[in-house]
This record gives structure tokens, sequence and C-alpha cells, in this order.
């Protein structure tokens, strides 16, 4: 393979299918190529195109590995005396077929991994332990964040919030942050876009953005990109800070603006309310590098009995203060990072947002912002036009933040909302669509 590093992986598929023909390999069930996937990591998170290089996607030296994934459907699986699975006895006394993942569990050097001398035949205890190393996580706090603080655009954070308080707090929510990276290592917000998305009171669940590439595009013409994302959730027990979902949503989205496992001033916002005062409270984090490399190994997964731990995977092993761990609490790989705010000379938000309920962008909209300046759209005492704008300044959230002569800011920024509904349970039924139209603060 190493001479051949420069072709299409596609190729050493037709390479395989002609040595099956000219009796080069024992004939035996075949899989459709539809039905197989290759990836760069046991979990298959990495996909490769098939008509990339195997140099392009790092496969090029002696001992680099490529992982498929067939098809559980496969007729090559669950056809013919070929089937790799054994029998077992049922808990009603039945004789049931294993599964492939049942009959394969202690065949390999790690559940889900192949046998040892599947990848070479020859092993010292050296390559061994090498081997199994790679697939052990000695869990450590990390001290210090890659971030060295966050400006937060006063208007920006207010209209998140803000939409939020309109529901009550019952959903949660999901935003892009556009700005730029310091050369302090510090984040500065201009702006969030909140793309397509599906939200309840627990998850969230972005849709595909038609106007995604226009976003970046229109960002990189104002000299910005993105510099983080924020969420919001209605409150939770104390303690609960992010679910596995969250924390791994964040480790995602750290290594795709590191191009990989590597330093990040890349920020995940936090917003929620306080149900005893019905203030919003903004907090940044980041999460550890630690934590990005086990995500992108496909180390970590959502623990279905606990949502604010993250379960690690059978094929690894986690050892945290001397003992092998198979739930890590998220918190573990949160690092805090001081915000303050800022009013961004780059835009004004008086436009309706995108992609919110009760919201349209028209051109009514679009005609009255450029006849009439924002100044006096505010001081203007005519009728509103057909948008959710609010026309009142008292309508606006107040940042609440004590001033400080030093370059230390504070880790949280509390926003007030007039006339904020008190926060219901999570359990609570979440309305469909308010009666009123909704105060917006637009982007």
């Amino acid at each position: 393979l190493p001479r051949l590093t420069d072709h299409p992986i596609r190729h050493y598929r037709r390479c395989c299918r002609r040595c099956h023909r000219h009796h080069l390999c024992p004939d035996g069930p075949q899989v459709p190529v539809h039905q197989q996937q290759l990836s760069t990591d046991p979990a298959g998170s990495n996909v490769i195109d098939p008509s990339m290089p195997l140099a392009k996607v790092g496969v090029s030296r002696s001992g680099d590995m490529l992982y498929l994934k067939i098809d559980s459907t496969a007729s090559a699986l669950v056809n013919g005396p070929e089937m790799p699975t054994g029998k077992k006895i049922a808990a009603d006394g039945s004789i049931v077929t294993m599964t492939f993942e049942e009959s394969t569990a202690d065949a390999g050097f790690r559940p889900g991994m192949p046998r040892l001398r599947d990848l070479k035949n020859n092993w010292t205890l050296t390559d061994f332990l090498e081997m199994d190393d790679k697939f052990v996580y000695k869990i450590k706090k990390q001290d210090e964040a890659m971030c060295t603080s966050v400006t937060m655009d006063h208007a920006s954070a207010g209209a998140f919030t803000q939409y939020l308080s309109s529901f009550g707090w019952r959903q949660q929510r999901v935003g892009y942050l556009y700005g730029t990276f310091e050369e302090d290592n510090s984040v500065l917000v201009h702006a969030v876009y909140e793309p397509p998305q599906e939200c309840t009171a627990e998850s969230f669940e972005l849709l595909e953005d038609p106007r995604a590439e226009q976003v970046e595009r229109l960002a990189d013409m104002l000299g910005m990109k993105r510099v983080g994302w924020i969420f919001a959730h209605p409150p939770r027990e104390e303690g609960f800070m992010f679910s596995a979902e969250e924390v791994m949503f964040a480790a995602m989205e750290q290594l795709e603006a590191a191009q990989g496992v590597d330093k990040t001033p890349f920020v995940t916002i936090r917003c929620t309310v306080d149900p005893e005062d019905g203030n919003a409270s903004v907090d940044p984090f980041q999460v550890s590098l630690q934590c990005m490399d086990m995500v992108a190994e496909g180390a970590l997964g959502a623990d279905p009995d606990n949502r604010s731990s993250v379960v690690v995977s059978p094929t690894f092993t986690a050892i945290k203060e001397g003992k092998r761990a198979e739930t890590i609490e998220s918190q573990f790989f949160l690092l805090t990072i001081a915000i303050k705010d800022h009013t961004s000379p780059i835009l004004r938000r008086h436009f309706p947002m995108a992609n919110r309920i009760g919201t349209m962008q028209t051109t009514d909209e679009l005609k009255d912002l450029l006849v009439r300046p924002p100044t006096q759209r505010q001081h203007s005492a005519t009728k509103p036009t057909k948008s959710t704008i609010p026309t009142k300044s008292t309508n606006l959230p107040t940042l609440i933040q004590q001033p400080t002569p030093t370059p230390q800011h504070s880790n949280t920024l509390t926003l007030q909302h007039p006339n904020t509904p008190t926060p219901q349970h999570p359990n609570t039924p979440t309305p469909q669509h308010p009666s009123t139209p909704t105060p917006q603060h637009p982007n």
C-alpha cells in the first residue's frame, strides 16, 4: 500500500475485486460497496470519501490503519453458513443466534476491535503495550482555558435571551457566534446567527440550513468568522450544567475550529435563567483538550441514566483518580472563562431575526429600514410595521455588570428582562405559538 498511497481509495476496491475474479483470495460472500463505510477512527465518525487519495486522509506509512464498517443488513453477514456469529441460550431457555457484536466481544484485544493476529503476525510486549496505551485515558483536569476572555455584544446577548423568555424558558435554543479571535487569544463577539433547528426542553437538533454558505461569505466580507456557539436551556437542578450531548457538541465545534486536537479560542456560551428572580445568566466555557481527543476517537457517548455525565465506550479505558471509570461527570471537562460586554461598532440590530417562530423577514421591513435610519425608527411614534421589532427602549434587557478598572472580568453576565414570565419546570408543556407578537431584537 505505501507505494500506491496517491491513488483514490476506490482503486483498492477495484484491486480487491480483480483479486477475487482471478482466485487470488478465497471465494466467499461479498459486500456491495454501498454497504461499506471506510473511516480513520474505530467509531466511524471520520468517514473517508472514496474519491480521495489515502495520503490525504493520513494513511501513508506502514502501520497506518483504516476501519471498515459493514451494513448489518448485508447478505454476507446474515445469510448462509458463512455468517460469523454463534448461538447462545436465552433467558427463557431457547437457543438464539448471537449478534455480531456479542460473538466478537471477546475475540478482539478490546471490545469492538480486531484480534491481534488480524493486525500483524508477530507481537512483542512493547508493541502490545504501545497499542493498548492508545485506548487508555488518564482523566485529569486541565488547569487553564485556551481562550483568555470573551467580549459579548450587548444587543446580541439580549436578543437571544429575550426570545427564550418569551417562551418562559421552556425549551432550548442554539446559535453561532460571529466575531474575531484577538492576538491575546480572546474572543470578540459581534453577532449571533440562529440556524434552523428543532428544540425541546432537553435537546436540540440542527436542521439543514440552505443559507449556511451565504452566512459564512457575508461574515467573511465583514472580516468576521465563527468564533463560538451559544445555547440556552430551561432551569436545571444544582450542579447540572452541561448534558453529554452538549459537551460532545462543544468538543466537535472546537475540533473543527482547530482542525484537529489543538488549542483554539473557540468558545461555548451557556445561557439559562434563575427561577427565583427571572434573571438570565450568560456563562462562557471551553472543553479540555483531553475531551476533544476522546470525542475525536469516539471514546465518549451519552449516558441514558444520567444526562449530566458522559459514558466511556467499552473499547476504551478511562482512569480517574486511580480507578477505572465507566462514566465521567461532564463538568469535569469544562473550563471557565472571564466575560464582559460591549456594543459592536460593526453591526446594528434593527431587522427581524431569521428562523424564529412568529417572525417574518419581509421586503416591507427592509424598505422601512432603508428609508428611515435606525435612530429615526426608535423615536418615531408611527404604527409599527408587520415585524415584531420593539419600538420602546424600555423593552430592551438590561445588562448588569460591576465596573472594574482591572482586566479581570466576571465569569457570568446577568441579563434582566422586564415583565419576564416566571420560568416553568422543564416538564411543563411548551406553547406552540404565542398568541401575541413576541418582542424581538433582530440581527
